[in-house]
């Protein structure tokens, strides 16, 4: 009898690959909750094509399954008691696959990697790549399998909302939903493939799965696949996960192979957690830090007041942030005012938005306006106290820049990014590279503190992600993606390593559809915050509508810091919105107002009070989400810690707070409760309701905040 089993196993995990006369079963066990994860043999398929420019119109992901080509042969070692190879040539082709499992002696993470190589002497181009575990959801002659219709399944770092606008519609998706394929509206792009990672679970907990590249762009998909069967509709009914695939043609260099050229994909990660989706991505989180996405250790960011609430933007003609019928450029006086207003309300750097420049996106500092910059940085810096930070684009207003860094259409039309403010599209070439790095070096050398990197899109109005068609730019044509993010990279890097104390956020950096957070941040001379999903707008509204849960939930997945500024004119004057952000935003922005003698501007100032006080717990804490409107933060170092509560309802409330001091790694036993204008209300002597449980009561006006210090 022709029958082989491979195992790698230790105490939390047992992968065992039988063999059965060819008929393989890849069954991953979890040990640490007594679950079978993947019953069925692996998924290996792809779609091949000659066709010239195929690489530019990529196939739906499971449409084309039918097409696709599998394994024609397969063997498989065990190299050591950690490591099982399974290599494999696909049916008429010379693609060779190399899938390497990797499962370490006391580890909980199972580790998955995957290469291609083209063995023969011809490129070929892919239109599907699916590898995945394969799992039982549903037998159409017996229903549900291992009471998985209590499984949900849940997407990574946020939920339901991703980004300004972004919508899911859902929180997390039921077995339903992957039975009939029951997602959402398409354009949410969920659950599709475009995540993260996903969590697999109950509220008691569940499996975490993962993709992991911080150089090219990769998601973690998690799908249905079936089996038709005989009679109309029927059919059993299956999930993948984990593997690689392509979405919508990432990760792009991984979509045509040269002859004798290989692709090594981005790890794929298993682990087992325990409880609701938090500590789901509370071990997600774990995994990004081994990676170094954090922040770093000196880190702390100054508080910005943004002029933009206040003095407005002159490419908006509609009044959005004035009254007045005036959208000229701010002028030199009113940017001292502004300098004025930062230094009393407390803030510690002057934020200069779009306005301070030649044209949009030039980063040509305007003399005949504002007078030279080294004269303007030194008078922020020495007469009012502050650091300067500046807005910046990467597309550009009109046609006035060099030829070559404009992104031609297949016509050599130059393509418009945003026809509302004469934006056009980038062409991330060597030539502007080069250009844009020199005009930000100029800049830097004046004294500036912090850059935001904004505007990167490689879409445009017209048409998303064609890329440039010149031939006379020096790059591949149509230039990629990942060119252009790589290329946006490099002016990061080329004022990170001449002036390293430079604060820079980067956007996303102009790649659709998005790509991970995390994604280049961790290499060498990278940007140090991410953006914080444009919750600048309607700050008030973001908080009471949901929308800014994705604040929360990010810091449940990242420690890797946001910025965000926010207009305090829409605050109230119990200063609700800003201690929302400030708790969930390391590097924090504010302005809007400037009336002194405005009870909302006196409320904010005794807020800045306060926070300056508890700033580096809130920059540089671990942040845990006890509920949406619970927040922990604490200070490993010291074992204090941090709450702060919201009642985001129209009555008082009578709010409890519960935390187990011994899994937050506390050394506490008294509190002090302020208001959010810095008023004391209370000191509380904690004591414990069972063992390691603190608890206490606080009553919270209607919309209105606590700050609890947590103090030995």
């Amino acid at each position: 009898m022709n029958r082989t089993r491979y195992t790698l196993s230790n105490q939390y995990w047992e992968l065992e690959i039988q063999n059965n006369k060819n008929r393989f079963i890849y069954k991953l066990y979890s040990k640490a909750n007594d679950k079978i994860y993947a019953d069925q043999d692996y998924h290996y398929s792809i779609l091949t094509s000659g066709k010239r420019g195929s690489r530019y119109v990529y196939l739906s992901h499971l449409g084309e399954e039918y097409k696709a080509k599998k394994l024609q042969t397969r063997t498989i070692h065990l190299i050591d008691d950690n490591t099982l190879v399974i290599k494999g040539i696909f049916q008429n082709t010379n693609i060779e696959i190399e899938h390497k499992i990797k499962l370490e002696s006391s580890n909980k993470w199972l580790n998955e990697y995957i290469t291609l190589i083209n063995h023969g002497n011809k490129r070929v181009r892919f239109g599907l790549i699916n590898f995945g575990f394969k799992k039982a959801l549903f037998k159409q002659y017996q229903g549900w399998i291992d009471h998985l219709d209590e499984h949900t399944l849940t997407s990574i770092p946020t939920r339901r909302f991703l980004g300004y606008g972004e919508d899911r519609r859902k929180e997390k998706f039921s077995a339903n939903d992957i039975l009939f394929g029951a997602w959402v509206a398409k354009e949410a792009e969920m659950p599709g493939y475009c995540a993260e990672g996903w969590l697999w679970g109950t509220e008691d907990g569940g499996l975490l799965i993962c993709k992991y590249d911080s150089s090219q762009i990769e998601h973690s998909r998690f799908n249905r696949i079936s089996t038709t069967l005989p009679g109309r509709g029927a059919e059993d009914v299956f999930f993948l996960f984990g593997g690689v695939s392509l979405y919508d043609g990432n990760p792009e260099l991984a979509t045509t192979l040269e002859p004798h050229q290989s692709y090594s994909f981005g790890v794929s990660r298993y682990a087992v957690y325990e409880g609701d989706y938090r500590e789901g991505y509370y071990l997600y989180r774990s995994h990004l830090e081994e990676n170094g996405h954090k922040f770093k250790k000196d880190y702390n960011p100054p508080v910005h007041w943004n002029e933009l609430y206040n003095l407005g933007w002159a490419a908006e003609k509609v009044g959005f942030f004035v009254d007045k019928a005036e959208f000229e450029v701010y002028t030199l006086e009113q940017l001292y005012n502004e300098a004025e207003i930062a230094r009393d309300i407390g803030a510690e750097c002057l934020y200069l938005d779009p306005g301070w420049n030649t044209a949009l996106g030039s980063e040509i500092w305007n003399e005949q306006r504002f007078g030279t910059l080294k004269e303007f940085s030194k008078t922020i810096h020495e007469t009012y106290g502050l650091k300067l930070a500046l807005h910046l684009m990467m597309n550009f207003e009109g046609e006035n820049e060099p030829d070559e860094f404009y992104l031609r259409s297949r016509k050599g039309v130059k393509l418009v990014a945003d026809p509302y403010i004469n934006l056009y599209c980038l062409c991330a070439n060597e030539h502007w590279l080069k250009e844009k790095s020199r005009r930000l070096l100029e800049l830097a050398k004046e004294g500036i503190d912090f850059f935001m990197f904004d505007f990167t899109d490689l879409s445009t109005f017209m048409a998303d992600n064609l890329g440039c068609f010149s031939k006379e730019h020096g790059h591949e044509v149509p230039m990629r993606r990942q060119t252009h993010a790589e290329n946006i990279l490099k002016v990061i890097q080329s004022v990170k390593k001449e002036y390293p104390h430079i604060l820079i956020e980067a956007h996303d950096r102009g790649l659709k559809p998005r790509h991970p957070l995390y994604y280049q941040q961790n290499l060498p001379n990278s940007f140090d915050e991410n953006w914080g999903f444009e919750c600048m707008w309607n700050p008030m509204q973001d908080i009471l509508s949901g929308r800014s849960t994705q604040l929360f939930e990010y810091n449940l997945a990242y420690s890797f810091p946001l910025y965000l500024h926010i207009n305090e004119n829409s605050d109230n004057e119990n200063m609700l919105q800003f201690w929302w952000y400030a708790s969930l935003v390391r590097h924090l922005g504010i302005g809007g107002l400037s009336d002194r003698e405005n009870p909302k501007y006196k409320a904010l100032k005794q807020a800045m009070i306060l926070y300056k006080k508890i700033k580096p717990i809130l920059a540089r804490g671990t942040f845990y989400g006890i509920k949406n409107n619970i927040h922990l933060h604490v200070d490993e170092v010291d074992k204090l810690g941090l709450i702060t509560a919201y009642n985001l309802s129209s009555r008082v409330q009578m709010i409890e707070i519960q935390f187990d001091s011994l899994k937050y790694g506390l050394e506490v036993n008294t509190v002090e409760i302020y208001n959010g204008i810095n008023q004391k209300i209370s000191t509380i002597k904690l004591t414990q309701s069972s063992k390691n449980i603190y608890q206490f009561n606080v009553e919270i006006s209607p919309l209105s905040p606590i700050i609890a210090i947590l103090k030995k």
